[in-house]
């Protein structure tokens, strides 16, 4: 290792091929992530077109619940994400662990409606004919979130990798299934309580299995 006779001299060698780049900002990725699910409820309302009941006073108060807890941990999730990738001292916070505690009620309680007659026609449930295409659709509109989420974090300097990829599915599965949400009619207690919640599930697990090794650094 080269020698320095004083530490002025060793200062100017580590700084010597150093280049200033932009701070990393936490409204930045905020708005990242906000801009982006914006493009993905104008991409879903393109191709599905906007379901007009929302404005008349169609959509059922299940439907309005559900949406907004979606909203509240896609919120908290993208605040915590954001805030994972500037290192800091401090508690973690814990809001999206809530929200997701508050969502998990739906399926629970549209099963137990089910299992109690309340929705017993063939479009409930298991047999629920658009099932699959609203569960796919709001993971292809989550996936430009996780995207941009991702894309964030590799700019900062996130620590815990597995928490990211965590915060990071809950945040692309619930703005996802929000941005395509406002394009489904279908608005009974079982179908938003499952079909708009299962993509956030699923999108949670594919957030911890594939983000880590992208962000790692």
């Amino acid at each position: 290792m080269e020698k320095y006779n004083n530490r002025a001299d060793l200062i100017a060698a580590m700084t010597e091929d150093l280049t200033p780049v932009r701070r990393v900002k936490r409204s930045d990725g905020i708005a990242l992530i906000a801009f982006t699910t914006v493009v993905a409820a104008v991409a879903s309302i393109a191709v599905f077109e906007w379901w007009s009941g929302l404005l008349t006073g169609e959509a059922s108060g299940y439907f309005l619940i559900t949406h907004g807890l979606l909203l509240i941990l896609g919120a908290a999730s993208t605040a915590s994400l954001v805030s994972g990738a500037l290192p800091r001292v401090g508690a973690r916070a814990t809001a999206p662990m809530w929200g997701a505690a508050m969502l998990a009620t739906l399926p629970i309680g549209a099963v137990l409606s089910l299992l109690s007659g309340h929705e017993s026609h063939a479009s409930s449930g298991l047999n629920d004919p658009v099932a699959f295409m609203c569960t796919t659709a709001s993971l292809s509109a989550g996936a430009l979130v996780g995207i941009a989420s991702v894309l964030w974090l590799r700019r900062g300097a996130p620590v815990s990798i597995e928490r990211s990829g965590w915060l990071t599915g809950l945040a692309a599965g619930s703005l996802g299934t929000l941005a395509y949400g406002i394009t489904c009619p279908l608005d009974t207690f079982s179908h938003v309580g499952l079909w708009h919640v299962a993509p956030v599930a699923i999108s949670a697990v594919i957030g911890r299995l594939v983000v880590p090794p992208l962000i790692r650094w």
